[in-house]
């Protein structure tokens, strides 16, 4: 899955270190959101996980808060995120937008025959543990019941110290994963 977005230029550019860039998703699974938060941040990138019950002035609202460069969406939200790309370009700004890429298990084209016969690229990490670190591992939201959404952001040490504090902890959250609680239960 990393490989596929590293081939759509997603990183910024350059050799070293790259500054932290937001890519915005609107899928509507968990599975999804979370390959693809993990996928990105493997590339060194900051996952916005935007709620599917936003409005579309709601999600142009985050991506301009955020400076997202993309926006990733499901096939239920290709009507949002081009109005979104649309708002946001009248402002000036632009929003690439891509569809969400599935990729199959099982068949043969699937995950695991591809991986047997050694056709599924290898990507490296673009940083490393100590340089992730401080940098924004995700931006979840609020609920926006007061106005627009509010972004938070989540460093990588802030991910780990709450995993840390939750694992031993058992429960059961079907809250979604933009959701604080919802992402840090899963």
């Amino acid at each position: 899955m990393a490989a596929h977005w590293a081939s759509l230029d997603l990183q910024p550019p350059g050799e070293g270190v790259p500054p932290e860039r937001v890519i915005a998703v609107l899928v509507s699974t968990a599975v999804d959101e979370s390959l693809l938060e993990i996928a990105l941040a493997k590339l060194g990138l900051t996952a916005l996980l935007l709620s599917v019950n936003n409005s579309v002035g709601a999600v142009a609202h985050l991506c301009k808060l955020t400076n997202a460069s993309h926006l990733i969406y499901g096939p239920k939200y290709a009507s949002v995120a081009q109005e979104a790309q649309n708002l946001l370009a009248r402002e000036g700004i632009e929003l690439g937008i891509l569809p969400d890429k599935r990729f199959p298990l099982w068949g043969p084209d699937g995950v695991r025959a591809l991986t047997a016969k050694n056709m599924i690229p290898t990507v490296q990490p673009r940083l490393t543990p100590a340089q992730e670190a401080t940098r924004t591992a995700v931006i979840l939201h609020s609920s926006g019941s007061t106005g627009f959404p509010k972004p938070v952001y989540v460093t990588h040490y802030g991910l780990i110290a709450n995993a840390a504090v939750s694992v031993p902890k058992t429960g059961f959250s079907a809250l979604p994963l933009f959701h604080g609680f919802g992402h840090f239960s899963m």
